[in-house]
């Protein structure tokens, strides 16, 4: 009896066999691990949103993309993609923006901002919140790499960590030439011939000098002149001269200086009716300035001890 195989079925074994060789490698090459835990890093983000004061938290994971959409989380990974949202707040992905970043790692504000604290025109905490709005419109809704740790960090900030200095201006005003009454020299004694305003304070200060009062002969008079201080300081000189007898004015004169509103420069007048031959009359302002910023802003919220909060995360 022959108990060989026919040659036929040799070929039939070789290709079972291939076939589960490569049936076997396609199994080891199927996904069979869970897709990131979206909920475990919204509970995360939860704890420093869910705090009126500084807090922070990390989680690591095994996500490849992150999507943060205000109060949504978006994880996704070669096993697939899970959702979380929180329940209070909103936070802000920084990714790509160093100053926050930094934060988030746990570099102090003083430290981020030292810039803008030592310059007495700028706000710092104005700075700070364009820096965050600006990496909220960049990284909501927007799929970022991630890099297997989630960091999440809520930043607390006294909106009145530093103050924007006054600005300062200050005038004088005094008689720059004298002169005598024509025909009648030296019996009326010296009068005024050019009264003039010196300033020095803010740019573009647009001033308006006006001058009035009594010839030294007959008839009276004003003068007036305007002018913007673009470098911040300068002089304005009024003439006293008749059209006809070229007459100077008797003393005193009034005068009158108006300072007009302009953006954050409010509108001033400074006035007098005595001045003289050898006074000089002498003014000054102080201008208060304000920083601003949106209080309304939904990614900034305001607790009960007046500081501002933000949560910022890195993923």
């Amino acid at each position: 009896m022959d108990l060989e195989a026919p040659v036929d079925a040799w070929y039939v074994y070789l290709a079972v066999a291939i076939i589960s060789v490569a049936l076997a490698g396609l199994a080891l090459g199927v996904s069979t691990g869970p897709p990131p835990d979206a909920n475990e890093a919204a509970n995360t983000i939860e704890g420093t949103t869910g705090s009126d004061y500084s807090a922070s938290a990390s989680y690591e994971h095994d996500a490849d993309v992150v999507t943060i959409n205000r109060e949504t989380i978006t994880m996704e990974n070669d096993h697939g993609t899970s959702h979380a949202s929180f329940s209070y707040g909103i936070a802000v992905p920084v990714n790509g923006h160093e100053r926050l970043e930094n934060l988030v790692y746990g570099s102090t504000f003083e430290e981020e901002y030292k810039k803008e604290l030592s310059d007495p025109d700028t706000h710092a905490f104005q700075v700070f919140t364009e820096d965050v709005e600006e990496a909220f419109d960049d990284n909501t809704g927007e799929p970022l790499p991630a890099n297997g740790e989630l960091l999440s960090r809520q930043i607390v900030v006294d909106a009145g960590i530093d103050e924007i200095e006054p600005l300062s201006e200050e005038a004088k005003i005094k008689v720059t030439k004298t002169a005598y009454l024509p025909a009648e020299p030296r019996i009326r004694g010296e009068n005024i011939r050019e009264v003039t305003l010196k300033y020095d304070g803010v740019e573009d200060r647009s001033v308006r000098f006006y001058v009035e009062g009594d010839y030294a002969g007959w008839s009276t008079f004003d003068e007036e002149k305007e002018k913007t201080f673009e470098d911040g300081s300068g002089e304005i000189t009024l003439e006293i001269k008749s059209s006809t007898a070229k007459q100077p004015a008797a003393e005193p004169v009034k005068f009158e200086v108006e300072f007009e509103e302009d953006g954050e420069l409010p509108e001033e007048t400074w006035e007098s009716d005595d001045l003289e031959i050898g006074e000089t009359h002498n003014w000054d302002n102080e201008i208060e300035r304000e920083a601003e910023f949106d209080h309304d802003h939904s990614i900034i919220g305001l607790n009960d001890g007046g500081n501002y909060y933000v949560t910022l995360v890195i993923v």
